[in-house]
């Protein structure tokens, strides 16, 4: 028997220091803390669902005490009294403002205290001995779900009041909608010329050139005398950088994106004078010099250079060729001309089908200006000698008289 009054005697022991951690675990966490507390009690005008004793109390979102007591005022049985147990440190001000807030993935409610000006005087307990009292206003108990039931009901009277306005609004943006899609293409061309009169939304062009043409070992040694090679001349519409078409371009204008590294009579100019190199027959080739001594000439004419697009896509490349003595006479005269066929409506198929057209052209005005019976030098410089002053023998010398 004393054994068993032992184990029972110890057995108590422990399940009373249990409960009382417990306890003054309990108490610390609710009470905030060790500190001296002051009491105060909020008078609110509404309901405060979910409030429970025990309830945190925060002041700017720092935990300073908890709920103590909620009860109806015995006044005003629409209004709640809770008290609230708060660490006097805390400065509550007789202008401290009052909300129900909620907290955590549960949404518990909490006590919001907030505000006070910094010269606004402490609050203080009423002159029968009353808790002090902050009275809360009515908007600080509404919960979200509330909130949200009023708006619905304005906005759903704002849209009875307004349904005729709103109807005609709504048709007028299916008539509208429904415009916009009976002329979609024409808007798109509006948005993209913006675009493109704005600087906005431009690609930028690829830079193409031509293709010299190479030698193909008919000449050697350079069997005629220096060629010089001006800048042809031009219509004004191929005067350009860009690739002219002749036609109405696509809606999209595809060649737009394509521009020569200079004007076609500069790019032109460059690949004769490097075609004529390459074929070994001239023994110079250049162009026109200050300081150079009158030579020959290969005078040209661009009268095409462009992609045609009816009735196929073609480029159509087409040139005079003059080839001229030092003395101004014309040894041959030439027209050439050379199409090609496009792969595709694009910018690189119309260069490309360019510049075989341009390569064939040239295939047959090189052997046809090297074949031709270009003056030596010292005839040039004879045919340059003005015309109409027949040549005059130098007279002979006077014989010596006879001897007397």
């Amino acid at each position: 028997m004393e054994t068993e009054a032992r184990y029972t005697l110890v057995g108590s022991f422990v399940l009373a220091a249990i409960l009382a951690a417990f306890a003054f675990v309990y108490w610390l966490n609710n009470s905030a803390g060790l500190g001296e507390r002051a009491l105060y009690q909020v008078r609110f005008e509404s309901t405060v669902s979910g409030l429970l004793k025990g309830s945190n109390v925060l002041f700017n979102g720092i935990r300073v005490g908890e709920v103590t007591d909620i009860q109806l005022s015995p006044d005003a049985p629409k209004d709640v009294l809770v008290t609230l147990a708060v660490d006097r440190t805390a400065p509550v001000r007789s202008d401290t403002i009052v909300n129900v807030d909620f907290q955590g993935l549960t949404g518990a409610p909490v006590i919001e205290l907030s505000g006070g000006a910094p010269g606004a005087a402490p609050l203080a307990a009423a002159t029968d001995g009353a808790m002090p009292l902050l009275t809360a206003s009515p908007e600080s108990t509404q919960s979200l779900s509330q909130s949200a039931r009023g708006t619905l009901n304005r906005l759903d009277k704002v849209i009875d009041d307004n349904s005729s306005a709103l109807h005609d609004a709504i048709n007028g943006i299916s008539t509208f909608a429904g415009v916009l899609s009976r002329n979609s293409d024409r808007i798109d061309g509006i948005l993209a010329g913006l675009e493109r009169f704005a600087g906005g939304a431009k690609t930028k062009p690829g830079i193409y050139t031509l293709t010299a043409r190479t030698s193909d070992g008919g000449c050697s040694g350079g069997t005629h005398p220096q060629l010089v090679v001006p800048e042809p001349a031009a219509p004004m519409a191929f005067n350009s950088d860009k690739v002219v078409i002749v036609g109405d371009p696509p809606d999209d204008n595809p060649f737009d994106k394509a521009q020569f590294t200079d004007n076609v009579p500069a790019v032109v100019q460059s690949k004769i004078i490097e075609s004529f190199e390459n074929s070994g027959c001239f023994a110079a080739v250049t162009r026109p010099l200050d300081n150079l001594e009158p030579s020959d000439q290969l005078q040209a004419e661009i009268r095409k250079f462009a992609i045609e697009l009816k009735p196929e896509p073609v480029a159509d490349v087409e040139i005079a060729i003059k080839v001229v003595s030092a003395g101004g006479k014309i040894v041959g005269s030439r027209v050439f001309d050379q199409r090609a066929q496009l792969a595709a409506l694009d910018a690189p198929s119309a260069v490309a089908a360019l510049d075989t057209a341009f390569g064939k052209l040239l295939s047959d005005a090189v052997p046809w200006a090297a074949s031709l019976p270009i003056a030596a030098k010292d005839d040039a410089a004879k045919d340059a000698a003005p015309a109409g002053e027949p040549d005059v023998p130098e007279p002979e010398a006077p014989e010596p008289p006879p001897a007397p």
